[in-house]
């Protein structure tokens, strides 16, 4: 396979407005420049956060429980249900559609997951692509509820869930991989939909500590997808950063994502 060069970014600990911003950022910088390169970053969050899709009411999340918590709601530029960033590992990838990647979404979806599924067949993990469809109903407001086919599985249970979004020819993906149980957080913050929904929820969910029955490191799991697009994809990796323009447009974009105001009013 002819190798590809791509932008690595570890962007580390970020805020969670500042996370989604930058993922908009690259994506909207990428769209105006014709040739750009392809981008993989890696990023943590601080203070934990629960990501909305961008069609998701706040209405529908048990407010008092993340006040409660401490959990910060930001929303996505991507769809789908709410994320709950805890002990997770989130990535996002931005390419151009039909150069870097397949052109239609499910198969931009199933290419990029090739990484993926490498990476933890590396770790060790017989992983698969979801296989409920991306129209099927929601019976929950979480993400890990449901494991469509550009989500990914061990035995059934998702670990893995990720969202696409468009601008133009450029593909902006980005999703979580859960790497410590989220147990109690998770229920308590879902506890609105009722103690039948949350405990078939942390039945249709698990973690790679779960699955490999020891703990790594959110960085073992980093290097490890960053190995595993390089060997499924035939990537080669630039270590990279944010540039000034970049990290300007971010920071503009930040106040699009906060929705702390909303908690304040509660």
């Amino acid at each position: 396979m002819v190798s590809k060069q791509w932008r690595l970014i570890r962007s580390g600990l970020g805020e969670p407005a500042w996370n989604m911003a930058v993922d908009e950022a690259l994506a909207v910088l990428h769209s105006e420049e014709e040739g750009r390169t392809p981008v993989l970053r890696l990023y943590t969050w601080e203070p934990p956060a629960l990501s909305l899709g961008y069609f998701q009411d706040m209405s529908e999340i048990d407010l008092a429980a993340l006040i409660r918590l401490g959990i910060v709601p930001v929303k996505r530029i991507t769809g789908g249900r709410a994320v709950l960033h805890y002990g997770d590992l989130t990535y996002s990838v931005v390419a151009t559609a039909g150069k870097d990647t397949p052109e239609g979404v499910v198969a931009s979806y199933r290419y990029l997951c090739q990484g993926l599924l490498q990476a933890f067949a590396d770790l060790g993990i017989k992983a698969e692509l979801g296989r409920a469809k991306p129209s099927a109903p929601a019976w929950s407001e979480a993400c890990f509820a449901t494991a469509t086919t550009s989500d990914i599985t061990w035995q059934g249970k998702k670990f893995v869930g990720s969202a696409q979004k468009r601008l133009g020819r450029t593909l902006l993906q980005h999703g979580s991989i859960l790497v410590f149980p989220q147990g109690q957080l998770l229920t308590e913050v879902f506890a609105c939909e009722g103690e039948a929904k949350c405990r078939a929820l942390l039945e249709s969910t698990t973690c790679l500590q779960s699955i490999l029955a020891k703990t790594l490191t959110l960085g073992e799991v980093g290097e490890a997808v960053i190995r595993g697009f390089s060997r499924a994809l035939g990537i080669q990796f630039e270590e990279d950063e944010l540039n000034d323009k970049e990290r300007n447009l971010a920071a503009s974009l930040v106040p699009k994502y906060e929705l702390l105001p909303i908690l304040s009013e509660f």
